[in-house]
């Protein structure tokens, strides 16, 4: 690509020169005193693109909430997207730059755009997060060149170019529904349906060969006489065929119309095609030839039952966006609101700093800016995360699950703990009514008597098996649903009612200051009602240096779980973890803020505050 460095090509040319910036809270006042953030240096820089190059989000999200426009150029025509697709490879930046309205089509004094540059510069980040911004990847530079042919990197122009294929096709007069198979999966809709088709008819037709009587269709095709024998090797053997051939196949569909977004739906797909067909199976099958097993059908009913309702209930439950309880209008007032809580406590923070050895006192601050979405533009409350695959930011986040096809946050994760519960007992119900089965039914015994001691356990496991594959089929499914739901209702009811910390807090908890800092005050546990209901510090489930800033016990830990009154002390109401954004907010030392707007607290008595939290002003 021609010029693709930001500078002019000479024979000296180097890289770009480091700019001496402050970027602590005291170069913001200092912007805020008067400064003009536009202006550029001898290079051409002004503050807002050193600070793109540096990707510091707080500076550019300051700048940007003071009137800076998200298209400013440089001294050399380059935009602010097009610097962070040479310099950047965090996503944040990106996402903050767009969805602020960064023009994607704005091109420098070559005609290369963005895309451009994120295909010169291999930057893989760029590349997915302009995608998802709807950029051209057909535009042309000066040198009529497509970004994924400015540069050869073949694992990425590759990915590039079948995305520009897609825009090409899509903006053409052609209708994908009427597009030939070759051209199929460039259909993001055909996708979609033919991923979610897949899950089920694979399991039937594995079922089906599975349970196929060979012999008696050479029958009725008038291939082989009644009295003639097929040797068992040979079905066997056809049978396995047929196996390595459906698999053979799922895998090329799966390769050539699976995605990053379908392979979601897939599974989803998977789990719910899975449970129906067990439950089929049982209701219409094993209870038939059963009746007289009524105590083990009603509480395979029961529970299947509360199965089918609490999956219901995780697909489709909010499970509690933050950026519903906020107005739309209000969402970019939020960025000046955080940073003039920060500009108002720079002071405070410096003195507690100072004075961290001399504190007798403690309480714990969380910096805003270290809670500032760049894709919502919004503060996050304590305990929420951005989910990429939502694109909204969830509160009391645990996981994304593909088997529910939704988030598990605070609105939907005591039906999910449900849910793995209820899926856990159906499929060992499942199991026992198989053994059942499998004891009644006339043609799975063996031929030898049982009673002649002729007939060992391993003849009477195979004549089982053999009997009825379909039923073999499913109780194989049944005890790998049982196996994992029953490891995975473990561990998050431990992690909720034992350590009140979700899963994503447990995998980063390195992340989280709440989790690391030296303060002792992170939460009221001094009521002498509710100290004998938690676990002890050392001995349990203390074994790291990690803090439980939300560990109020067993059972509080319980009641907010399920969503009612009582984890908070002295309040009859449960706790909203979508206006939770300081710690001190649990005890009752802080209100809880408003759905509109952000409360700031100035506390002038804050004498020990850790360090971490002075890291970003460093």
């Amino acid at each position: 690509m021609k010029d693709a460095k930001p500078y002019p090509v000479d024979p000296s040319y180097s890289d770009p020169p480091v700019v001496e910036t402050d970027y602590s809270t005291w170069g913001i006042v200092k912007a805020v005193q008067g400064a003009d953030p536009t202006f550029m240096d001898n290079t051409g820089l002004g503050c807002f693109h050193v600070a793109i190059q540096m990707g510091n989000v707080p500076i550019i999200v300051y700048l940007l909430s003071h009137g800076v426009n998200v298209d400013t150029r440089d001294g050399n025509g380059l935009t602010p997207l097009m610097i962070a697709c040479m310099h950047v490879r965090s996503v944040d930046i990106f996402r903050l730059l767009i969805s602020y309205g960064a023009n994607l089509r704005l091109t420098d004094s070559h005609g290369n755009t963005a895309a451009h540059y994120s295909v010169q510069f291999a930057n893989f980040q760029a590349v997915v997060q302009l995608d998802k911004g709807d950029i051209d990847w057909n535009a042309l530079n000066d040198e009529n060149k497509t970004p994924y042919e400015v540069r050869v990197v073949p694992w990425l122009t590759d990915r590039v170019k079948q995305m520009a294929n897609v825009q090409s096709i899509m903006n053409s007069s052609h209708r994908f529904s009427r597009l030939g198979l070759s051209m199929l999966h460039y259909s993001p809709v055909w996708r979609q349906r033919i991923t979610i088709m897949l899950p089920p008819l694979i399991l039937i037709t594995c079922g089906l060969l599975i349970n196929w009587d060979i012999p008696s269709t050479l029958y009725h095709l008038n291939f082989a006489d009644q009295s003639s024998k097929i040797s068992s090797w040979i079905i066997y053997s056809t049978k396995f065929l047929l196996l390595l051939l459906l698999s053979f196949t799922a895998r090329f569909i799966i390769d050539r119309f699976s995605d990053h977004k379908s392979q979601a739906v897939m599974l989803f797909s998977l789990a719910t095609s899975t449970k129906l067909l067990l439950t089929t199976t049982y209701l219409f099958h094993i209870t038939l030839r059963t009746p007289n097993h009524w105590v083990l059908h009603f509480w395979f009913l029961f529970f299947i039952t509360m199965l089918w309702t609490t999956f219901i209930l995780c697909c489709t439950k909010n499970p509690g966006y933050v950026d519903e309880i906020i107005k739309k209008e209000c969402q970019q007032d939020t960025i000046a609101q955080l940073l003039d809580e920060v500009l108002n406590n720079t002071n405070d923070l410096t003195l507690a700093n100072n004075n961290q050895e001399e504190s007798s006192s403690s309480t714990l601050s969380i910096n805003p800016l270290q809670r500032f979405c760049t894709t919502c533009f919004i503060r996050k409350p304590l305990r929420s995360k951005h989910c990429s695959t939502c694109d909204r930011c969830v509160a009391r986040f645990d996981h994304h699950c593909p088997w529910i096809y939704n988030c598990v946050g605070m609105k939907n994760h005591f039906y999910f703990i449900i849910y793995l519960l209820s899926t856990s007992v159906s499929c060992n119900l499942f199991m026992l009514g198989t053994i059942v089965y499998w004891q009644n039914e006339f043609s799975c015994l063996p031929n030898t008597p049982l009673t002649s001691g002729k007939t060992d356990i391993f003849t009477i496991i195979w004549s089982y098996l053999l009997c009825n594959p379909w039923i073999t089929f499913c109780f194989i499914n049944a005890a790998f649903y049982s196996f994992w739901t029953t490891l995975l209702f473990g561990s998050q009811f431990y992690q909720m009612v034992w350590l009140n910390a979700t899963t994503n807090e447990r995998i980063n908890m390195d992340r989280y200051v709440e989790f690391n800092t030296n303060n002792n005050n992170h939460i009221n546990n001094n009521n002498n009602d509710n100290n004998n209901m938690s676990l002890s510090n050392e001995k349990f489930h203390n074994s790291t240096n990690y803090n439980r800033p939300y560990d109020h016990g067993i059972w509080r830990n319980l009641l907010d779980l399920i969503g009612l009154p009582g984890f908070i002390i002295n309040s009859n109401k449960s706790v909203d973890w979508r206006q939770i954004y300081q710690i001190e907010q649990l005890n009752n030392q802080y209100p809880i803020y408003t759905t509109t707007t952000t409360t700031t607290h100035n506390n002038n008595n804050n004498s020990d505050v850790d360090k971490k939290l002075l890291d970003w002003s460093i």
